[in-house]
């Protein structure tokens, strides 16, 4: 099982050829997949463990603490007989003299800040504090080729591998044969290029960034993610190799999207489409069929369960999430929540959000009380440019049962555990 996660990623895999046909044509696309709290921490927990933030615990970048690590799908699997090994970013705030729990080989760099993100950086190689000066991304390529290679000489035990390069995420330190690529011409969109906000929440009224603050991101981290295209295209060549490709459940995943101006925003954190919905792509070509894409709202909780599912493993904790290997039932809604973080000047808030529209609400700094609406009908305004409930047409506002509705499906939603979550 090979779960690849790179870092702040938006949907979307341009300019990445090996991940396009390995993945995309190789295996199975969901369109419709986010990630249920777009920030970091929580973000990885999630994938790790299956479960939504309010049941993992970790709400911030700086909580890592609190994860239960016998939830996680690397302490399942290795209970199972699995070897287990991860490779680049572990989870932020982590001490590097701590190995990462339940994992039998690890190069892992846990980053609180952004230095040394691509070069120069303290990793634990296998209990050993180091800085490793090469480019992050060959270096966590090098060990991915040494882990498969020995696992494949040594017994025929199954292993999970994490491959977790810290691309594109700032500061895109692109690998100096990426550095002036070309990069195909961006135009923005009606979101980067919205002159009204004035229906949007405080904190983006704020907001003055716009396009080109976003094609200068795009292109840098567009660059920075060509070597993870060739990660992406070493790993799966030494799998051939060792004849295994064809029997590896891989995943292709960000941990969160990116703001590239859209509604004058940076960074991740905001509920908007940019920001949660992610590149989210498996393949397992002895089981499933290539070149497919999949249009059910998928989720980073699902991965896990997905993983369980393929090695006959069961968890013992709750799960959230569903395996994308079942078809049905298919989710009608997403969970989306966020904390606000330390530093971080954007407000916590928590949001449905389905295939035909998406509710948020914002939260008072305590006391959990109500400051701001938002609601989006995606099939008419896929760019989120008209909050029903802040425009100054009450024509188009739900009715207060609606209202009421929405309100207490969230509450519901945001305290749900297990098949009882959406």
């Amino acid at each position: 099982i090979l779960i690849i996660i790179t870092d702040d990623q938006r949907a979307g895999i341009e300019r990445m050829p090996s991940t396009t046909r390995l993945f995309a044509r190789g295996g199975t696309s969901f369109e419709n997949a986010f990630v249920t709290t777009p920030l970091c921490c929580p973000s990885r927990a999630s994938i790790f463990t299956g479960r939504y933030a309010h049941n993992h615990g970790v709400h911030n970048n700086y909580q890592s603490e609190r994860l239960d690590q016998q939830s996680t799908l690397q302490w399942l699997l290795r209970e199972s007989g699995y070897r287990t090994a991860i490779f680049g970013k572990y989870v932020n705030h982590w001490d590097v003299a701590r190995p990462p729990p339940h994992f039998d080989s690890w190069a892992t760099y846990p980053p609180p800040d952004d230095s040394g993100y691509y070069y120069n950086g303290r990793w634990n190689v296998n209990g050993v504090v180091s800085t490793v000066r090469p480019y992050a991304i060959k270096f966590i390529a090098e060990q991915a080729t040494s882990f498969l290679r020995r696992s494949e000489s040594e017994d025929g035990q199954p292993w999970l591998l994490y491959l977790t390069p810290t691309a594109p995420h700032s500061p895109y330190t692109p690998e100096p044969k990426y550095r002036h690529i070309a990069v195909p011409e961006w135009k923005g969109n009606p979101a980067v290029l919205e002159r009204d906000r004035t229906d949007e929440p405080p904190y983006v009224l704020t907001q003055v960034l716009g396009l080109e603050y976003g094609d200068e991101l795009r292109r840098k981290q567009l660059r920075a993610l060509a070597s993870v295209d060739d990660l992406v295209g070493r790993t799966f060549d030494t799998l051939a190799e060792l004849e295994e490709r064809y029997n590896t459940l891989a995943f292709f995943v960000s941990d969160n999207g990116s703001m590239w101006g859209e509604h004058g925003l940076s960074n991740k954190r905001a509920p908007y489409t940019e920001s949660i919905r992610v590149p989210l792509m498996m393949r397992w070509p002895r089981r499933l069929s290539p070149g497919l894409t999949d249009r059910r709202l998928a989720a980073t909780i699902d991965i896990a369960p997905t993983a369980l599912a393929a090695s006959g493993t069961r968890s013992a904790s709750p799960l959230d999430g569903a395996s994308l290997l079942r078809r049905h039932p298919a989710r009608s809604r997403l969970l989306l929540e966020y904390w606000r973080d330390r530093g971080s000047s954007h407000p916590g808030w928590a949001s449905i959000r389905s295939r035909g529209y998406q509710y948020v609400e914002y939260y008072a700094r305590s006391g959990g009380r109500v400051t701001f609406r938002e609601l989006y009908r995606l099939h008419d305004d896929p760019w989120q440019l008209r909050n029903l409930l802040g425009d100054d047409s009450r024509a188009n506002d739900p009715g207060a049962k609606a209202l009421a509705a929405f309100h207490e499906r969230l509450a519901r939603d945001r305290a749900c555990s297990g098949d009882a979550c959406p």
